[in-house]
């Protein structure tokens, strides 16, 4: 069975979302919202971010990641969720060998292979689903979804 994380930083911090299974009958295995301590200057909030990326590596086997990065058009006022971004990668894959691929919604769309709507719709993903319903809120529907794209369409 495939075990997949899915990913979304915020400038104080990252969600993730841990699924196995198939994009059409996902169990979720993990989920956070975790915050930067406060009073953390940015290099420590890094590596802050690194240490939870371990922790959650250590907890779950994990196949494949994906996160969802930050639209083109807020790129430039995003430097510090990019850099989070950037942590989490590198921490994915010198530690467990994972590529954590970043996706927007347009790519995460096209990834989730059976949703046929606008990718302004992707929550509807989750809406469907008894598994990921109670993860449609504002802190994990993005990595819940980087998840479900990252997980294999069939087994």
């Amino acid at each position: 069975m495939s075990t997949a994380v899915g990913f979304r930083a915020f400038p104080d911090g990252f969600a993730y979302v841990v699924l196995s299974g198939t994009q059409s009958a996902p169990s979720v295995g993990g989920r956070a919202r975790l915050t930067v301590p406060v009073g953390q200057e940015h290099g420590g909030a890094l590596c802050w971010v690194r240490k939870q990326v371990v922790e959650m590596l250590e907890a779950h086997r994990i196949d494949a990641a994906c996160i969802k990065t930050v639209e083109p058009m807020a790129r430039k006022k995003s430097a510090k969720r990019a850099q989070i971004e950037g942590v989490i990668m590198e921490a994915l894959y010198t530690v467990a060998g994972v590529e954590c691929v970043p996706r927007i919604k347009s790519q995460l769309k096209r990834d989730i292979r059976d949703f046929k709507e606008p990718a302004r719709y992707l929550t509807r993903v989750l809406s469907g689903s008894e598994h990921l319903e109670s993860l449609n809120n504002v802190r994990l529907a993005e990595a819940t979804i980087a998840a479900v794209a990252a997980l294999p369409a069939v087994e």
